[in-house]
């Protein structure tokens, strides 16, 4: 039978699984899978390996099976015909077998896609050839006509396909029930729901005074989850965030930030002038209008304007009048529903009277700055204050060019400033608003697959 006889796990069908590493090398294969779990599953019938020898289909009796690139350049490309034939060979044993490739090229593998490729052979009765490149790479008619995924195992170079394939078949077997003793491991692994493992401990349980945590020697298996979600959301949002934006885990277990506790306050004085001066600066109606925008998207409680001038106060509540009960609420409602979060304030002090009232306490204050200083905190430690703090907080914006330091000096906690990737670091203060807000708020990346994406 083509080996398709059915494995069986806790009652589930699996196909057995067939691999065939198509290489110049094949004593490198056969080593690898006499050891370990490998060799256990496959003596107990869960999977299938074997080698095809390339050069067994060379063009010449000196077993050729590359040439120069057309076109000049360093290095030897696999040819086709010796290609196609050990592809075409392989599929006598398994003609639904997908052909992988592995190449800088390809789709970077990764968790998800091990568990979508192998749920594809199982349900179409297939197995996997896989590819081992070597020299520059193969003729990209092999490419054309014969692969159909091409995989990078990642963003590096390697002397050849067959570490990279080894890799393949170690990511995907290990997911076939059976090949594993304990099936749980799994889902308990990093990248899984792309997230990390949480941090791992044995014996001794302390070791040159550093000690393992205590919840995990209380028994309390309730605590120990909770500790252990915990510490595997937070190593994912510090050391890999690239994952973090594809974690739907992530979203369900990470604490809604209660934005009513979120207050923004633009401040005109007192802020510094090019030269580095105290100075007074102008409202800007572009101001009010975008960080309003901004405040609203975000569900922000209040902004406020803060100005020491009578007249550019009342300049400030009639543009906000304009569009809150004027013709502007007429002519765009949405816009007067961002205005409306607006309140105009002569002083900081004022400010922080007016949230005391509303919140019960004075908030924590919050400052920004273009400017790098060495007491900053990253944007991911301080969306876990908001997550799991019931305070109220006031992130302070400096107009001009930005916060004196009599204002920095009052904040409890600065905010890392804004690097872009060019050496320019002259953001408006509403650009820096948006920005800072979306990091802070934002919800994660939606994990969109393409149509092509494995």
């Amino acid at each position: 039978m083509e080996n398709l006889q059915l494995c069986r796990n806790n009652g589930l069908p699996y196909k057995m699984f067939n691999y065939q590493f198509i290489t110049i090398f094949p004593e490198l294969i056969e080593q690898f899978i006499k050891a370990g779990l490998i060799s256990r599953a496959r003596s107990s019938g869960l999977i299938d390996i074997s080698c095809i020898n390339l050069r067994d289909f060379a063009i010449n009796t000196h077993g050729q099976v590359d040439d120069s690139p057309y076109g000049g350049g360093s290095g030897m490309v696999l040819r086709v015909e010796p290609a196609f034939a050990a592809i075409d060979n392989a599929r006598q044993k398994s003609p639904q077998a997908k052909v992988l490739s592995f190449t800088p090229r390809g789709q970077v593998f990764n968790q998800g896609m091990a568990h979508r490729l192998l749920q594809e052979a199982n349900e179409n009765n297939a197995g996997f050839i896989l590819l081992c490149n070597r020299y520059e790479g193969v003729d990209e008619r092999v490419v054309q006509q014969r692969v159909d995924y091409e995989i990078n195992m990642g963003d590096y170079i390697m002397m050849g396909g067959e570490t990279p394939a080894l890799a393949f078949l170690e990511a995907t077997s290990r997911l076939i029930p059976g090949v594993l003793g304990n099936a749980d491991s799994i889902a308990e692994e990093s990248f899984e729901n792309n997230l990390l493992e949480y941090p791992q401990y044995t014996k001794p349980a302390e070791f040159q005074g550093l000690k393992v945590p205590e919840v995990l020697l209380s028994g309390n298996h309730a605590e120990i989850k909770k500790w252990r979600e915990d510490k595997s959301l937070a190593d994912t949002l510090e050391k890999r965030p690239d994952l973090a934006a594809k974690a739907d885990y992530l979203r369900s277990k990470t604490p809604r930030i209660d934005t009513t506790k979120i207050s923004l306050a633009l401040i005109h004085y007192p802020v510094l002038d090019k030269q580095g001066d105290i100075i007074t600066s102008s409202v800007t109606n572009i101001d009010l209008h975008d960080i309003a925008r901004s405040c609203r998207t975000y569900d922000i409680d209040k902004l406020y304007i803060v100005h020491p001038t009578k007249i550019l106060r009342r300049l400030s509540e009639k543009i906000c009048d304009h569009w809150e009960f004027g013709y502007g609420l007429k002519y765009n409602p949405n816009r007067s529903e961002a205005l409306s979060l607006i309140k105009v304030c002569p002083e900081l002090q004022d400010v922080l009277l007016d949230i005391k009232e509303r919140h019960g306490r004075l908030p924590k204050i919050v400052t920004t700055s273009a400017r790098s200083t060495s007491d900053t905190i990253s944007y991911v430690d301080f969306r876990g204050i908001l997550a799991t703090t019931t305070v109220p907080h006031l992130i302070l914006f400096g107009t001009g060019w930005g916060l004196a330091d009599e204002v920095m000096s009052l904040s409890d906690y600065r905010l890392d400033p804004i690097y872009g990737c060019s050496h320019y670091n002259h953001l408006s203060v509403r650009s820096a608003a948006a920005i800072i807000l979306d990091r802070l708020l934002g919800s994660f990346a939606p994990n969109n697959q393409t149509k092509e994406s494995i």
